[in-house]
């Protein structure tokens, strides 16, 4: 991470200072699971922007199906984590191909409701920056335009 993100060591020296724990290399699979967080409950669990490597392009069926495997484990990994009134919050891009990876219908899939949905907007952020996953890229920002935050909570 320090070699990718040229502000990665000031961000995480600034978490720290907040008293945020932070944990590395957890699966976003099986986090219920890690012994760090297996006996934790969450308010909020937050996804900014969620994606997998890039192996083909953003609009083809194999990449897409990827990336759903990616959400709906992460979200079938926190249904787990959320104290009673709990919130999953994932905010991403909604027009194509985004909108293919039917982040509602995953949620869904794994005993979600949408609580609502929102428009992202960066400047309600200070300081947030969004950055690329991988590649020679990755400490530059995306167009993060047409994107949401979708609220999820357990279904009742």
């Amino acid at each position: 991470m320090m070699l990718k993100y040229s502000k990665s060591a000031t961000n995480l020296t600034e978490l720290e200072d907040l008293g945020c724990t932070i944990i590395h290399e957890v699966d976003a699979h099986n986090m219920s699971k890690h012994p760090l967080l297996k006996q934790k409950l969450f308010d909020r669990i937050i996804f900014n922007f969620p994606a997998t490597a890039l192996k083909w392009s953003e609009s083809n069926d194999r990449q897409i199906k990827k990336h759903q495997r990616l959400m709906k484990g992460f979200l079938s990994s926190c249904h787990d984590m959320l104290e009673e009134n709990g919130e999953i919050h994932v905010t991403h891009k909604v027009k194509e191909p985004y909108c293919k990876w039917e982040i509602e219908k995953l949620a869904e899939d794994v005993g979600l409701c949408l609580v609502e949905k929102v428009w992202f907007r960066r400047s309600e952020y200070p300081g947030y920056s969004n950055k690329r996953g991988s590649g020679a890229r990755a400490d530059e920002t995306f167009p993060a335009g047409n994107s949401y935050t979708f609220k999820f909570a357990r279904a009742t």
